[in-house]
Formats: structure tokens, sequence, C-alpha cells
């Protein structure tokens, strides 16, 4: 099974509060994929100013149970997931990249990452 087979994706929407990332892990694949993670924490997002500054971190001040936990997409699924920057940036583009944190055997680490202008 090739990455192309299970895709992460990312799409910022700028909100009145903030920014919500709205980020799903789609199987394309005939087969169901099993992730495991080795903690509470399902995906690290991070997003940064044209300089390359960190500005938000989605992990950053919490804390996530040290659990090993098991989730199964199966085939064609699609996983939805998200997270809210309950900050509203000063106008300007920004880089947002997540790295989804399951593992699963036959699949490399799954990233997403795309630009969005905040107006």
């Amino acid at each position: 099974m090739s990455n192309g087979s299970v895709v992460l994706t990312v799409e910022p929407v700028q909100k009145q509060d903030g920014i919500e990332f709205r980020m799903s892990v789609v199987n394309h694949s005939d087969e169901a994929v099993a992730f495991e993670f080795s903690s509470g924490q399902k995906f690290e997002l991070i997003v940064s100013d044209k300089e390359g500054n960190e500005r938000y971190r989605y992990s950053k001040g919490k804390m996530f149970t040290q659990a090993f936990q098991t989730m199964t997409l199966n085939p064609k699924e699609t996983y939805d997931f998200t997270d809210v920057w309950k900050e509203v940036p000063e106008p300007g583009v920004y880089d947002v990249n997540v790295t989804f944190l399951g593992r699963a055997e036959q699949l490399a680490v799954l990233r997403a990452g795309t630009s969005f202008e905040v107006k």
C-alpha cells in the first residue's frame, strides 16, 4: 500500500473569532488500515508566519494521556477532525503543517501543509 492510498488534508477557514483547521484522513484503498497511537494526541499542527516564526502549536500547553490506542480506517472511510486557533492574527500569509501521529505498518508518516491568507 502506498501513501497515495491514504491521504491527510488540511483546510484553514478564517472565522470571526479564530482560524478553524478542518483536517481529514481518507483511506482511498480497498484495505482497512490500522493506526496505532502512543498517546491521546492524534495530530500535531503548527502555524508559522512568512518569516518562519512559529505562531501556534496545537500541543503547546496541553497534556495527553500516555496510553496506546488503535484506530481502524476501513476502505473508502474518512476520519475528520478539527482544531481552532483562538486568535485572529494580523493580516498576512501563514503556513500550516499537520502531522497525523497514528502509525500504520505499511505507511510512512502522514503529513499535510498549505499556505493561507488572513485578511
